[in-house]
């Protein structure tokens, strides 16, 4: 009988560091199920700028279940995971990072839940060796994102395992920037496995603050208009607030006698809170705006310049 194949995709930039290291951790893992499974490796090399796509050739080279592609340019991780998981050939797909804070350990336990019948099995993430304002942030960011699209996306990006099925209905699908959220739309059967992420041992992340405000902005606005809906709520309860506050100012005036001392400073104050509220809200038309604009580039998949290996 023709074996499973299975293979592990991971996104790479400037990780000359880690990539023979993560094949070599994946290896001795993967070497349990061997028997059972036939294992590839697919690199997707984001245009790294240390050597990263050189040593990923040396690997190939030596070893024949690997291949790696070279965007034209930096896309960033979420579309080059998107373009390497319509590229693959796997009945079942692995995802993860190539720095190792999620332990290959890990797909053992995805192997036994996807032939269990679950087609999207996801890490959960119980513990990170992180500071406080991100472990606030992303709790925060969690918050918002049940709140806006009134359900808790538990999908977390980092280690996942896909079904081919899975695989085939995102080739059918435009690229989102919050990958996470356009395949828990898909609504396959899933399910979570728990584990304490590590540390990373090698280099720096590629990942820092901006990236991760961007990503968040994206999670937020992907997929829903409650942003816009909201926006129109809170206009409407402060435009009755104004219009009370009106009817208050010409009742004590007019009927009541009370005196009124006039003043610059309340007059800027309502104003400079006016314009912010403004502001806001033509922040939040304009995240969509936007992405109406550029939204062609957003949905295509990255662009290969290079593809080696079997």
């Amino acid at each position: 009988m023709k074996k499973k194949h299975i293979e592990i995709i991971c996104p790479v930039y400037n990780e000359i560091e880690n990539v023979e290291n993560f094949y070599h951790e994946f290896s001795m893992v993967i070497g349990q199920v061997r028997d059972d499974y036939d294992i590839s490796f697919l690199f997707m090399d984001n245009c790294s700028n240390d050597g990263t796509f050189i040593k990923l050739q040396e690997l190939c080279r030596l070893y024949d279940n690997i291949r790696a592609i070279k965007y034209s340019r930096n896309y960033g991780v979420m579309k080059s995971i998107f373009t390497g998981l319509i590229h693959s050939r796997g009945d079942a797909i692995a995802v993860f990072d190539c720095d190792l804070q999620d332990p290959p350990c890990l797909i053992l336990d995805f192997i036994k839940s996807w032939e269990a019948g679950n087609k999207i099995v996801y890490g959960i993430r119980t513990k990170r060796k992180e500071g406080f304002f991100m472990e606030f942030a992303r709790k925060s960011f969690r918050s918002l994102e049940s709140f806006f699209k009134g359900y808790k996306n538990t999908l977390e990006s980092g280690a996942w395992f896909l079904d081919r099925r899975v695989i085939d209905e995102l080739r059918l699908r435009s690229f989102e920037p919050f990958l996470v959220g356009l395949i828990s739309r898909l609504g396959f059967n899933s399910t979570g496995i728990s584990y304490e992420r590590s540390a990373r041992l090698r280099g720096e992340t590629k990942f820092g603050i901006a990236s991760y405000f961007s990503y968040a902005v994206d999670g937020l606005v992907s997929g829903t208009i409650a942003p816009l809906r909201l926006a129109i709520l809170l206009g409407l309860f402060l435009s009755l607030l104004s219009f009370l506050g009106v009817i208050y100012f010409l009742i004590a005036k007019f009927i009541l006698g009370a005196p009124f001392a006039s003043g610059v400073a309340a007059i800027i104050i309502i104003t400079l809170f006016s314009f912010s509220i403004n502001f806001i809200f033509l922040g939040i038309i304009g995240e969509y705006v936007g992405r109406i604009y550029i939204s062609k580039e957003i949905a295509e998949a990255a662009i290969i310049d290079e593809i080696i290996g079997n």
